[in-house]
């Protein structure tokens, strides 16, 4: 494969989630969820989601009850063995005036990317859960597309005061979610991918650290980790974002033994596949700096 370029905050690592050596060495899509969050309970009116919803897409059949509207796009069909389904993607909605917010650990670890997150999430008190259903088997750019497109509609209706995105486990900022996706799509991973840094060093004089993406897995793709003492991390961080959204446009093509570019122009960082070195379990691929 060849070289590409670049475009152009500590925590102790976990302890990795089950996934063994005898696992095929490739990820399986998962599904995609976000949590919107609020300071008090939000007035949902599923006329006005419907309508913002149908502003993205052509055909929308929908069912609604008092605790879960689902949305179906014919447009968008999975193969099963007695035929065809339509995508989904529902609003889960809490029966009582305040929900408690429920969010692991980790999704306040890692939000380098907006200082007001954690404090804004924990003065939450309603959460609502915007998932995809009977999505997984499709191409993954028009996954991620269906969900981000339903996402930020339900996002402009409810106006959530912080959103807490699933596969990347980072809490983001409604209103850079839907500009974002408005105006960049060059920033496609934005709301599903994060990077993350480690300390993974006992020794005090000698610095090691950890830099990985998370998100990937989700759709189906590797995610990234590289491992280094010297380099700097806002450098090794663009990397693994150049990384992200090159197996994003391209695919899960990056084999053993293959090289990446690396900080510097030229450099040559081998690259394997293997299991991840933090939680969560999932195959990346490991870069190994020269």
């Amino acid at each position: 494969m060849s070289l590409f370029n670049l475009f152009k905050k500590k925590n102790t690592a976990e302890e990795n989630a089950p996934l063994t050596e005898n696992d095929p060495l490739e990820n399986f899509p998962e599904l995609l969820s976000a949590k919107l969050l609020f300071l008090k309970k939000p007035i949902l009116d599923s006329n006005l989601l419907l309508t913002e919803v149908e502003k993205h897409f052509a055909k929308v059949d929908h069912s609604f009850t008092k605790s879960t509207l689902i949305f179906s796009f014919p447009d968008h069909t999975i193969q099963l063995a007695d035929g065809a389904v339509p995508a989904q993607c529902t609003i889960m909605i809490p029966d009582q005036e305040e929900a408690e917010i429920d969010l692991p650990d980790a999704a306040f670890q890692q939000n380098w990317h907006w200082p007001e997150a954690n404090q804004t999430a924990k003065n939450c008190t309603y959460e609502i859960l915007v998932t995809d259903f009977m999505s997984r088997t499709l191409p993954y750019k028009e996954r991620l597309n269906l969900f981000m497109d339903f996402l930020v509609a339900v996002i402009r209706v409810t106006q959530p005061n912080a959103v807490y995105s699933s596969p990347a486990q980072k809490i983001l900022n409604p209103a850079n979610i839907t500009s974002i996706w408005d105006t960049d799509k060059m920033q496609t991973l934005n709301a599903i991918c994060n990077v993350r840094l480690y300390n993974v060093s006992n020794d005090a004089d000698h610095k090691e650290l950890l830099m990985d993406t998370l998100g990937l897995h989700t759709i189906g793709l590797p995610d990234f980790q590289i491992r280094f003492s010297v380099a700097n991390e806002n450098e090794i961080a663009n990397l693994l974002w150049t990384y992200a959204y090159y197996v994003y446009e391209y695919g899960d093509v990056i084999l053993d033994g293959n090289s990446l570019e690396g900080v510097n122009a030229g450099s040559k960082w081998k690259c394997e596949k293997q299991l991840s070195l933090v939680a969560p379990g999932r195959v990346v691929v490991n870069v190994i700096p020269d």
